[in-house]
């Protein structure tokens, strides 16, 4: 990997981790997108993974005590059982025909949210629905937030406890998914110094995101998350016809 590769990783980190602090989630959104205008796709997704691991773990374990355990439990374990599918799709299927799907569903699911979709109802069955295709998307696309950021955003919960809980998610998701992608000889050293690269301006960035975290009241997030859901559909969109 190029040095130009290397800052272009490093810059395209800043903006995702901020973005993600402040919202709760992102990260691999943004960041696969736009690596992927300097870095092969398959390499990006492999990068923002790791980058993403350490970003959702350092957060997570901040903001552990406004967790939603059972629900963050559920989504995880039904998470890993998408993984080994989203492995078949990452070698198999075309990575702008995935992207292309991606970016449409989360669109449509952004409008759904956008016009007042709410439901109170605790459904396991819904959980195991949205677990799963956030685990089949961790390791086909790195950008496994929308099934669990539509569910969460749909109860209406709290804007600490969404950060907690789906950061939480991720966190756990992401080391599975770079357990399968090394088991599978995926994960490449240029990857890995490219990742370790960008860990001073991810730390730097999350700070950055923490301090501004309380200018974000309840009607502010909510707006915020229908933000990121659009431009993460767009850039999605974007990168399916790259």
């Amino acid at each position: 990997m190029e040095s130009v590769e290397i800052l272009w990783i490093i810059a395209v980190v800043a903006v995702a981790a901020f973005a993600q602090s402040l919202a709760g989630f992102g990260f691999g959104l943004l960041a696969v997108p736009m690596m992927t205008l300097l870095v092969d796709a398959h390499d990006a997704v492999i990068v923002a993974t790791m980058i993403g691991t350490v970003s959702t773990a350092v957060q997570a374990v901040l903001d552990r005590e406004h967790c939603e355990w059972p629900t963050a439990r559920r989504l995880s374990i039904a998470a890993y059982v998408g993984m080994p599918l989203g492995l078949f799709a990452f070698v198999i299927v075309s990575e702008s025909v995935m992207r292309l799907i991606l970016g449409v569903v989360v669109l449509l699911a952004t409008l759904v949210l956008a016009r007042g979709f709410t439901f109170t109802g605790r459904s396991r069955l819904m959980e195991w629905m949205m677990g799963l295709s956030s685990g089949v998307l961790s390791t086909s696309t790195s950008t496994n937030g929308p099934p669990l950021v539509f569910l969460l955003q749909a109860r209406q919960m709290e804007a600490t406890s969404f950060r907690a809980t789906i950061n939480t998610v991720f966190a756990l998701s992401n080391f599975g998914a770079i357990a399968l992608f090394a088991a599978t000889g995926n994960v490449e050293l240029d990857g890995m110094l490219a990742a370790a690269a960008s860990l001073p301006i991810l730390f730097l960035a999350l700070r950055a995101g923490y301090a501004l975290r309380p200018r974000v009241d309840g009607s502010v997030f909510r707006k915020l998350v229908l933000v990121m859901l659009v431009l993460s559909g767009v850039s999605v969109l974007s990168s399916a016809f790259a």
